[in-house]
């Protein structure tokens, strides 16, 4: 036997005989083992409830798919500005990191309005993400540009 090997299994022997000492201790010995238990149980739940959560994901995915395979293609129906205006709320204005307490938009008929305090960075970003909502025709771009808010 070399002696990397030896010491190799000398280490792998001390670290066994440090856990058997460290989970047989007969003053915290069945604590200790009922502890690790729990964590160990606590650890396989939760990646169980990570791969189910991953599964359900994929299995929505491939319904998606299947979905738009056999259902013939439909032009998109014609949105009312209500609903345009809460789509551009949730999917552009949520994902902003501007100041959203002024902000102003008005939709009319698919045209967009927006208004309010940003500096030159977020006010073109905003821009940005109102153009990428499903719906929208146009934006007009009425930001006022600050220094730094």
């Amino acid at each position: 036997m070399s002696k990397g090997k030896f010491w190799r299994s000398a280490g792998i022997g001390a670290t066994v005989a440090a856990a058997g000492a460290y989970l047989f201790d007969p003053d915290r010995g069945r604590t200790r083992r009922a502890k690790l238990a729990d964590q160990s149980a606590a650890a396989m739940r939760t990646a169980r409830d990570k791969m189910m959560a991953k599964a359900r994901y994929q299995q929505g995915v491939a319904r998606g798919v299947a979905h738009k395979l056999t259902e013939p293609f439909q032009e998109p129906a014609e949105i009312d500005d209500e609903t345009l205006l809460q789509k551009i709320r949730s999917e552009a204005v949520g994902r902003w990191d501007g100041p959203k307490r002024d902000l102003e938009i008005d939709v009319r008929d698919g045209n967009v309005t927006v208004r309010g305090p940003a500096d030159r960075d977020q006010a073109g970003e905003l821009i940005r993400l109102v153009e990428s909502v499903d719906g929208v025709r146009v934006v007009s771009d009425g930001m006022r540009v600050t220094q730094g808010i």
